[in-house]
Parts: C-alpha cells; sequence; structure tokens
C-alpha cells in the first residue's frame, strides 16, 4: 500500500479543513505546504495537494506542477476549494485553466465548495472582493452590498469521491 501525505496551503482555513478531514479518513499526515521541499516526499507513494481558487488559479499549482514533472513516480492528487457554486462545467474550467495541454496534470483533481471567510481574508484580498462584487452586481443589474458577510458552505461529503479514489489508488 503506498503511503499518503496531505499538504495543503490555506489562506482562511477552508483548505486546510478538507485537508485535515481528508487525513482523517485516510490515516495519514497532514501537513501545510510551506517550508516543505520535495525531498521530504521521498517516503510517500501518493500526494494530495490542496489550496483555494484565487481569481481562476489554484494557490500553489506551480510548485506542484514542478514536483509532479521531478517525482512522475508518485500518484498526484490536487483539490481546490472556493466559494463559487460547482455548476456544471466549473471544475472542469478550474483544472483546465490551471493544468495546460502539455503541462504536467495530477491524476486526478476535485473542486470542493468551501466558502468566504473576511475575518481571515487580508485587506488586499478583501478589496479584490469588494471590486469583484461590484462588477457582478452591476452586470446583474442589481445594488452591490456594501457589507461583507462570511459564509462556511464546506461539507465533508464534498470528500467522498476523493476519498475512493484514493483508497483504489493506494492499494
Amino acid at each position: 500500500m503506498k503511503k499518503i501525505i496531505v499538504l495543503y496551503r490555506s489562506k482562511t482555513g477552508f483548505s486546510k479543513r478538507y485537508a485535515e478531514w481528508i487525513a482523517e479518513d485516510l490515516a495519514s499526515e497532514c501537513r501545510p505546504i510551506k517550508g516543505i521541499k520535495l525531498d521530504d516526499l521521498k517516503e510517500y507513494g501518493l500526494v494530495i495537494y490542496g489550496a483555494g481558487v484565487y481569481a481562476g488559479m489554484i494557490a500553489g499549482a506551480g510548485k506542484i506542477k514542478n514536483w509532479m514533472e521531478k517525482s512522475p513516480e508518485k500518484t498526484w492528487v490536487v483539490f481546490a476549494t472556493g466559494a463559487t457554486p460547482p455548476k456544471a462545467g466549473y471544475e472542469e474550467l478550474i483544472f483546465k485553466t490551471n493544468f495546460r495541454k502539455g503541462e504536467n496534470r495530477p491524476a486526478h483533481f476535485y473542486y470542493f465548495l468551501s466558502g468566504i471567510n473576511y475575518e481571515k481574508m487580508g485587506f488586499f484580498n478583501r478589496i479584490l472582493m469588494k471590486f469583484f462584487s461590484g462588477m457582478s452586481a452591476r452586470k446583474n443589474g442589481t445594488t452591490q452590498s456594501t457589507s461583507q458577510i462570511s459564509i462556511d458552505l464546506a461539507n465533508r461529503e464534498y470528500i467522498k469521491d476523493l476519498l475512493g479514489y484514493v483508497r483504489l489508488k493506494a492499494r
């Protein structure tokens, strides 16, 4: 059985929570990616990485693609978290935006609905959110809300498909 590690990058806590749930269910190690080097992953045959989506980009995806290229013998699984409800085609759009044809791609990719946590967001990200919500409101012909309300939509049920896939691959 392949040894599994779950790595994450989390600004507001949602990716960390999903990573911890996954690691708990798989009885595997869970660590933030900050400070981790590829050499630290020698003993692992399956690496799961998760991070938030910001303006369509998965935080840290470049580092993961680099590692996938240098360690193709490992099974790589990536998940992304975000506040956009996963309507038809959204998961595929995020995947294709971050892992283009010809680039290294994970064995499997998942998108998990998470939420927005303004209290943990940095100043710059709060300003960006206000800007984009204003643009969206004008586009939809509505008025922009001046309040920024945090919302938690994370659900442990969302990880079931990832767990099933990883259990199959880890054999």
